[in-house]
């Protein structure tokens, strides 16, 4: 009886951290697929990769293009690729998971907060897609 027990719970927690796992590699296959998208200059795809895409596209066509336009000084200073680092929080008062960034500028002209890159991503919409329609924060200031 005892042997059948741990069998179960065993098998539970096998699968409960395999969910997890899951969860996370499809996470950061979309943000590599964003990039991705980044580097080769094509806009769809990155659009493709947000949730509900079709009603905020004209801000996600601006912030696509501005990481395209500084995508070369941005991987400069933190490779996006490699760097892709999962959290849990509460947004919107769900639970949900995000990847950020923080990019400083080191522009001695300006006094400057640093570009901010969040990506949330939300269980039910699915983690191929991006939950936020606006990822990119202080664009306008850090150029």
């Amino acid at each position: 009886m005892r042997i059948k027990i741990l069998i179960c719970i065993l098998g539970i927690l096998l699968i409960s951290c395999n969910t997890d796992s899951s969860a996370n590699r499809k996470m950061k296959n979309t943000v590599i697929s964003f990039l991705d998208g980044i580097e080769k200059r094509n806009t769809n795809q990155c659009r493709d990769l947000i949730h509900n895409e079709h009603e905020y596209y004209g801000s996600i066509r601006m912030q696509v293009y501005f990481l395209n336009k500084n995508y070369r000084k941005i991987n400069s200073y933190v490779d996006l690729k490699k760097n892709i680092n999962i959290k849990d929080t509460i947004y919107l008062g769900a639970k949900m998971n995000y990847v950020q960034y923080y990019i400083k500028n080191d522009n001695l002209k300006k006094v400057q907060k640093p570009l901010v890159i969040t990506f949330i991503f939300y269980n039910k919409v699915g983690y191929d897609k991006i939950f936020n329609s606006f990822f990119v924060e202080n664009m306008l200031e850090w150029e």
